[in-house]
């Protein structure tokens, strides 16, 4: 019986290490985007929450995997937010490379429904 607690102690302890160790890829919000961290995620919006006819600020050309120092350097993919009517141009710079649209767009949708 105390080898039973001493095993479940270890499995439980090993468990909580474990979770605090999480990182991109197994945090509660990424997974759903190919494990991205929206962190360096930025976007640009009209201030009713709509794409404006341009972005102004988001003019990068990098494509998906091109090599990026900030989101400005990356091609900005035209979002809308699930289940509301905003739209907004989203690009992000992760790990020094572009996201695909899909990705970015999944981040900003998990950002604009909060």
């Amino acid at each position: 019986m105390v080898a039973a607690r001493s095993a479940a102690w270890v499995l439980g302890a090993g468990l909580l290490v474990a979770a605090c160790g999480s990182s991109a890829t197994d945090d509660e919000v990424a997974p759903a985007c190919r494990g991205v961290s929206p962190e360096n995620l930025q976007y640009e919006q009209t201030p009713t929450g709509q794409c404006p006819a341009q972005p102004m600020t988001l003019t990068g050309m990098g494509s998906e995997g091109d090599s990026c120092s900030m989101a400005t350097d990356c091609a900005p993919a035209k979002c809308a937010c699930p289940g509301t009517t905003e739209c907004a141009y989203v690009a992000e710079c992760a790990g020094g490379n572009c996201l695909d649209g899909d990705t970015a767009c999944c981040l900003y949708g998990l950002q604009c429904a909060q």
